[in-house]
């Protein structure tokens, strides 16, 4: 059992709250957890910042700062709207997939610092990053390119940003699945529609409570950009870091209910 679950069933509203309560005390004695979603944070930058220039983009700071805040609406413009094979479409993809990559390469030892003891700096294994950039190459594209493939008004938009947020919570488990108990990618699906269904009520208010605050983050920095090429460096990194704690807290609190999960199997 992870060191993070307390191997206890419990049920109901009492779930999210405690889930919340294990969540701040984890997050208070490990602070340096913030380091591992923000590295991740840093190699996106840098993924967006190689797409960014390979497509022309003005190379200073302000234009670079304004395109990577809203970088979805940038490679929308620039590579899905006009779709066409280009030198700069093969540096997107090539970015997109050392994303995945690094992702796996990060997150794995991080979320044994979450569920343990230590910091530890590695995957455990090269199968296991493998599984894991499966899972986040699948992930990117299914929640991320897919929706800036089609219109983003009317109701196909609208069913598709549906089905995008059931998906999401059905796999929600699937990469603490495959580092804490060694299966492969499809497993991992599989095995987290298992475990959200018997904390899908939890989950599903997770995923959109934490939804809706960065959305706000989005909409409140957005009040900063307002299209200005005059961006201060603070700022930005600011909004980093911010991200940064936000990403460490869902994973904070889906761990746990990934473990009350996981035991409820075993009672």
């Amino acid at each position: 059992m992870l060191y993070f679950g307390t191997g206890k069933r419990r049920t109901g509203g009492g779930t999210i709250a405690e889930a919340f309560r294990r969540a701040w005390s984890r997050l208070i004695r490990k602070q340096w957890l913030v380091l591992y979603p923000l590295a991740l944070a840093v190699v996106n930058a840098a993924a967006f910042f190689a797409v960014y220039a390979s497509d022309g983009g003005r190379l200073l700071w302000g234009p670079f700062a304004t395109a990577a805040f809203d970088r979805a609406q940038f490679l929308h413009d620039h590579f899905l709207a006009g779709f066409s094979f280009t030198p700069a479409l093969g540096v997107a993809v090539f970015a997109g997939l050392a994303v995945s990559v690094f992702a796996a390469m990060i997150r794995a030892p991080y979320f044994r610092a979450i569920a343990g003891h230590g910091y530890p700096l590695a995957p455990r294994s090269w199968w296991e990053t493998a599984q894991l950039s499966q899972f986040y190459l699948f992930a990117n594209l299914a929640f991320w390119v897919l929706p800036l493939a089609v219109p983003s008004q009317g109701l196909v938009a609208q069913v598709l940003l549906f089905v995008v947020l059931i998906v999401s919570v059905l796999v929600a488990f699937a990469d603490y699945a495959i580092v804490f108990e060694g299966i492969g990618f499809l497993a991992s699906l599989r095995r987290s529609f298992e475990l959200v269904r018997r904390r899908w009520v939890p989950v599903i208010v997770v995923v959109i409570v934490l939804q809706l605050v960065d959305l706000g983050l989005h909409a409140l920095y957005g009040l900063y950009y307002g299209g200005s090429n005059r961006v201060f460096i603070l700022f930005p990194l600011s909004q980093l870091l911010l991200e940064s704690l936000l990403v460490l807290f869902a994973d904070l609190l889906l761990i746990f209910l990934y473990e009350q999960a996981r035991q409820s199997t075993r009672d």
